[in-house]
């Protein structure tokens, strides 16, 4: 189990943060993610286990985590991340495909939204709420339409089934001046050939929070994992 350090995992800060104080504008986001480089992709079995996840992930260094919405109680880990850290951690929600998921979601705290693909009045619906939009796109005509729509940054997913860091580092030698996040297949191995190529950003999931480690609630290896991710991107 992961040592609980005194500052968190079981105790409840004596704030609720509030959706003035703490919304993130794109440009904060856009630079927090620059300099972070990682944006931490959870699914879990069970909310507790997410919860427990990303708190291990934040241990380790992480400071953007995306929660999938296919976790039981997604919504709830996301108000819990934020009652916990504030603003030390920009915690946003992962997956979402429907505009019911945007208003959950912000309601819940979330400071952005990642999307797995691009819809004009989805993004539209994110700018109202007043919560960056990472949008999904594969090939080189969709990338360029998702930029005409000029969400926070791009995610190219799922990047690995065209190729991974050659086909980052193909986009970006055709468009160097667009963000481009890639996600999808991203792991150690690899993950200093994306940001070589050029990526903005990278997502990892399934290799930071492993369906082992879930399991068997191995939260230190999680938290160890992350420092080393980290290091990877060039993140000190």
């Amino acid at each position: 189990m992961l040592p609980r350090k005194k500052e968190s995992f079981n105790k409840k800060e004596s704030f609720k943060p509030n959706r003035v104080d703490f919304e993130m504008n794109e440009a904060e986001f856009i630079s927090l993610t620059g300099e972070q480089k990682i944006l931490a992709l959870l699914h879990a079995p069970s909310a507790e286990s997410g919860l427990r996840a990303a708190e291990a992930a934040i241990v380790g260094g992480i400071k953007l985590i995306e929660v999938g919405l296919a976790t039981p109680g997604a919504f709830r880990i996301i108000s819990d991340l934020r009652h916990q850290y504030g603003d030390r951690v920009s915690v946003g929600a992962a997956s979402v495909i429907a505009y019911d998921q945007i208003d959950r979601a912000v309601k819940s705290g979330a400071q952005f939204i990642s999307m797995p693909h691009t819809v004009s009045s989805m993004i539209e619906t994110c700018r109202r709420h007043r919560v960056p939009a990472i949008i999904g796109a594969l090939t080189p005509t969709e990338v360029a339409a998702a930029s005409s729509l000029g969400a926070a940054f791009i995610s190219v997913w799922p990047t690995s089934a065209l190729g991974g860091p050659d086909y980052i580092a193909r986009l970006t030698s055709r468009m160097p001046n667009l963000r481009l996040g890639a996600a999808g297949g991203v792991n150690p191995e690899n993950i200093s050939d994306y940001i070589t190529a050029g990526a903005f950003a990278i997502t990892v999931g399934s290799s930071l929070f492993t369906r082992g480690d879930l399991e068997n609630e191995n939260y230190a290896a999680i938290a160890e994992r992350a420092r080393g991710m980290l290091r990877l991107a060039g993140v000190t």
